[in-house]
């Protein structure tokens, strides 16, 4: 499934250090497909895909949450306007 994590980020030079480090490393059940940081870095969107929402949220939360509160969804695919087909297939494969 396709899942968007909002972060809401307290300091910014951490977490965006500490996510370029862990996008290298992650587990082999996440995937990142798109990472949309706001100019100003306090704020930013990413695209997922996992099995379930609860499996990003409690990652996010054990390598950021020291520096970010991170809120995900799981996107609706079918309602969705300009995902990748690539994207769109993966995500009603699962």
């Amino acid at each position: 499934m396709l899942i968007i994590a909002h972060h809401n980020i307290s300091n910014p030079e951490e977490f965006w250090k500490l996510a370029k480090e862990q996008t290298q490393h992650l587990p082999a059940s996440l995937k990142i497909h798109g990472v949309y940081p706001s100019k100003d870095t306090k704020s930013g969107t990413c695209l997922w895909e996992a099995n379930n929402v609860q499996e990003v949220q409690q990652f996010l939360d054990k390598q950021t949450g020291k520096f970010a509160k991170n809120f995900c969804y799981e996107v609706n695919v079918k309602e969705s306007i300009g995902l990748p087909v690539i994207k769109l297939e993966t995500a009603f494969a699962n």
